[in-house]
């Protein structure tokens, strides 16, 4: 098979995956329970009003959000438009869902990129280096840290940062509240919801859970792939011709690095998935993943259908790199073989 025709596939099964994706979407937040109704509806009945006032109620909310008529008629209605990038407008705020989205993803980008490099060089690193003194005392010692980090759950982690940062109380009206130099941190049950935070909190802390969320997978996948290629006879070769340790490192890396391309893709896309949400949420980081969690509990159809759009076109993007990537790495790899 050419390349031209692998990416020429790789398009294909994209497209297909995006259609299943939005189809997928749209119909859990159209033929499941309402809750977003409920809360509309929930009033007027705790108000003793009589069904056929509810039911105004109903009508006037599937018709602002253009699912009064036949689910085909609307499915094929949002599927086209979202397809065409014709977003409309958030059921929630009125505002143009594209933009949201966007500056979402632009405020999301702003931690995600650095964590993610520094996961990958970090992780490659501590990775190689374990495989190629894997009786060190150090190799152990990273490796170790780098699990550790991974264990424990970062959002109890940045939990107890912004407590200890700025400390909490509870007032009678139940609502919990953290106080320091006027700044605000709203606790509500478990979720915690960050107003106004310092740089420290809004951009160093996410970089350092997101890229520890990732390490460990990292290095895992490092050192096992290079551990192919340490004890390999090409490697002794190197060694034996009196190559540096550094040298027959990068020998070993770069054998590696057609598996390492594949996993870092992949791991990385779906950690990010879960990572993304839970922070974004933890400190109120108006980026993607608070995005979709607050349009999830709005069913705010143009927004969960414009991100999960951007999020596969990304995906899809990301695969055709990876296949791109592998020729690159190896010249030898044949575009059939992947």
């Amino acid at each position: 098979m050419s390349l031209r025709r692998l990416l020429l596939r790789r398009l294909a099964l994209g497209t297909l995956a995006l259609w299943g994706v939005l189809t997928v979407l749209f119909v859990l937040f159209t033929q499941t329970w309402d809750w977003a109704l409920a809360r509309e509806t929930g009033p007027a009945r705790m108000g003793g009003a009589e069904e056929g006032e509810v039911a105004e109620v109903e009508a006037e909310y599937l018709a602002d959000r253009g699912l009064d008529g036949p689910f085909h008629e609307a499915y094929l209605t949002f599927l086209a438009d979202t397809l065409t990038l014709r977003w409309g407008e958030s059921f929630e705020t009125g505002e143009a869902a594209g933009p949201l989205v966007l500056e979402a993803i632009a405020r999301t980008a702003l931690y995600v990129l650095p964590a993610v490099t520094l996961a990958v060089a970090a992780g490659v690193g501590i990775g190689l280096y374990a495989a190629t003194s894997d009786r060190s005392w150090l190799s152990g010692t990273g490796r170790g840290l780098s699990y550790l980090a991974f264990g424990v759950a970062n959002f109890w982690v940045g939990a107890l940062a912004l407590v200890y940062a700025f400390g909490y109380e509870t007032v009678d009206s139940g609502v919990t509240f953290a106080r320091s130099r006027g700044v605000v941190v709203y606790l509500d049950g478990e979720a915690l919801a960050a107003v106004t935070l310092p740089f420290a909190f809004e951009y160093l802390l996410p970089v350092v859970l997101v890229a520890s969320t990732l390490l460990a997978g990292v290095v895992s996948y490092a050192r096992a792939y290079s551990m192919e290629y340490v004890s390999a006879d090409l490697t002794k070769l190197v060694r034996a011709k009196g190559a540096t340790d550094r040298a027959v490192a990068e020998h070993v890396l770069r054998n590696a690095a057609i598996p390492l391309v594949s996993m870092l893709f992949t791991e990385t896309f779906a950690l990010l998935a879960l990572s993304v949400v839970v922070i974004e949420v933890l400190f109120g980081i108006n980026g993607i993943g608070l995005l979709f969690y607050d349009a999830i509990w709005a069913r705010d159809l143009p927004v969960l259908l414009g991100g999960a759009f951007i999020v596969v076109v990304a995906g899809v993007l990301g695969s055709l790199a990876q296949d791109l990537a592998y020729s690159s790495l190896d010249p030898r790899v044949e575009a059939g073989s992947r």
